[in-house]
């Protein structure tokens, strides 16, 4: 089961957010696309600066962990930085057209209002584009992006505009913190029956009564676990004040 429900944003996280590796290179002889070329020269200036940082930069002992190294001071500033702005710019060349990614906010907003703003003050959430994922929990897809918004990290299948993961999200240092319903509302029975409901409503053609069960809870908050064969997993999480916190469709496309 899914323990950890949240996802660092994908911003800074440049590798896992672009989809690109590190070591990729166009063959000799070969017409390389201008786009790629781009991604490529961003590419070595991030491991340039990597390799500078490594060689001359600011370090301490997080002793806390194992003792591992890591960046300090205006060098963990510096590195942070380009990574944002490396990572930044190539998720726009990697991106379909902005319309495109219009639409799939869309359909992004429109899951929002159904499905978010059940409990009292919960915010809008204004969602952005993340870049390209191949898969959701491990799960492989076809064509689907992350987005995200201040509180909410989501997977979506911009071909059929379906939502197929949404969790609340880690925010970055100084972020405010996120948005969650703690409010004893609801009985884990009736969390459930919410749960039960909403995965009817994704139309998706499978029956739960066919699927192991393994639900648990922490602190306040709800998950219902439905398994498959082949490790396919539907999971909806709830706080106890009924705010949906996650929702995850990892292999269960038949239906979409």
């Amino acid at each position: 089961m899914r323990k950890n429900i949240f996802l660092i944003l994908p911003l800074f996280a440049v590798a896992a957010l672009v989809g690109f590796s590190l070591s990729k290179t166009t063959p000799v002889g070969a017409q390389q696309d201008p786009k790629q070329a781009r991604i490529e020269v961003l590419t070595q200036k991030l491991k340039d600066a990597v390799a500078d940082a490594q060689k001359n930069g600011e370090f301490y002992i997080d002793e806390q962990h194992g003792g591992e190294r890591l960046y300090a001071g205006e060098t963990a500033k510096k590195i942070k930085a380009l990574e944002k702005e490396v990572g930044n710019e190539i998720r726009e060349l990697k991106a379909r057209p902005a319309e495109e990614r219009a639409k799939t906010i869309a359909a992004v907003n429109a899951f929002n209002d159904k499905y978010l703003y059940k409990v009292p003050e919960q915010p809008k959430q204004v969602v952005q584009y993340g870049g390209r994922v191949g898969n959701v929990q491990g799960t492989k897809t076809g064509s689907t992006e992350s987005y995200y918004s201040q509180d909410y990290a989501y997977v979506v299948d911009y071909q059929t505009g379906k939502v197929l993961d949404v969790t609340i999200r880690a925010h970055e240092v100084g972020e405010p913190d996120w948005f969650i319903d703690l409010t004893p509302r609801y009985t884990k029975a009736q969390l459930e029956q919410m749960a039960v409901d909403f995965i009817a409503e994704q139309k998706l053609g499978v029956d739960l009564a066919t699927l192991k069960v393994d639900h648990s809870q922490k602190i306040g908050t709800f998950f219902f676990n439905w398994y498959g064969e082949g490790g396919k997993h539907l999971q909806v999480g709830f706080a106890q004040g009924g705010q949906l916190i996650s929702y995850t469709n990892a292999g269960f496309y038949e239906g979409l």
